[in-house]
């Protein structure tokens, strides 16, 4: 136990993110901590050769080679995409033990942000219309062979009238089977179940997310029973049939033409 304990205190003293101000690899400074996250640390920072304000990730030192080759992948699968509302691979370079990534820094507030902070209320129009802009960076993803198994509300930026996907740790090549993570994750360490790296995964979180957005407008009863969410919520028979099909509780859709078709079909029936 004691062992336990004092493992656990260095991990969490390796892992103590930067201060501000640190330059990392002689060029990029850091401003502020971003976030964290089970493989990596990021953060804002500045290139102090031209100014500009970039996302840094940093391979979290204490998931040692799992880290630096989880951001390896990701800094590959980057390097792959060309969509202009994808965050751009902007350098990649090891310092000082760990691996460490330089994007596009994507301003703006997340799902999340929008949802939970500034309590805004999305109906079944204003769902698909979002879950459309977003399926243009998935379906983008999938045309360049990868899946990327994160599509959560913090993941999805909205600034002004541009909707941005980031966070690109977990993805994956479409049907691989021998993965990062399978091949190098502790063998006696407990390990959390993750969704296969298919289409049909990315389309599950799609649903997901978009219950999220549904959810942003319910109330629900003080003391009432534990309903499923399709009695929680009132959906039309067209955004209930999608969600379900999305979420595996009827036939799946085959591909991600298939959903974006019906999608944009029952967009227009709610326009109209």
């Amino acid at each position: 136990m004691v062992l336990e304990r004092w493992r656990g205190f260095i991990r969490a003293w390796r892992d103590y993110p930067l201060p501000g101000g640190a330059v990392i690899g002689g060029r990029y400074k850091i401003d502020l901590l971003l976030g964290e996250g089970s493989y990596g640390l990021t953060y804002r920072c500045y290139d102090t050769r031209d100014g500009a304000l970039l996302a840094l990730k940093q391979s979290r030192p204490s998931k040692q080679a799992l880290g630096r080759t989880m951001l390896a992948k990701e800094s590959a699968i980057l390097q792959a995409m060309d969509h202009p509302n994808i965050p751009k691979c902007r350098d990649y370079f090891n310092y000082k033990g760990s691996n460490w990534l330089v994007t596009d820094y994507i301003t703006g507030q997340t799902l999340e942000d929008l949802i939970f902070d500034e309590h805004v209320i999305y109906g079944e129009r204003e769902c698909l219309a979002m879950a459309l802009r977003l399926m243009n960076m998935v379906t983008h993803v999938h045309s360049r062979g990868y899946v990327h198994l994160d599509l959560r509300i913090p993941n999805v930026i909205l600034h002004k009238e541009d909707l941005y996907l980031i966070d690109f740790g977990l993805a994956e090549k479409i049907g691989e089977t021998d993965t990062v993570l399978e091949r190098l994750k502790p063998r006696k360490q407990s390990w959390p179940e993750r969704r296969p790296p298919v289409i049909g995964s990315d389309l599950y979180d799609v649903g997901q997310l978009m219950l999220f957005m549904l959810y942003s407008g319910y109330q629900p009863e003080r003391g009432g029973p534990e309903r499923s969410w399709q009695e929680e919520l009132e959906l039309s028979p067209g955004m209930l049939l999608l969600l379900t099909r999305l979420l595996g509780e009827q036939e799946c859709y085959p591909d991600s033409a298939s959903f974006v078709r019906e999608a944009g079909e029952l967009y227009e029936q709610l326009m109209s």
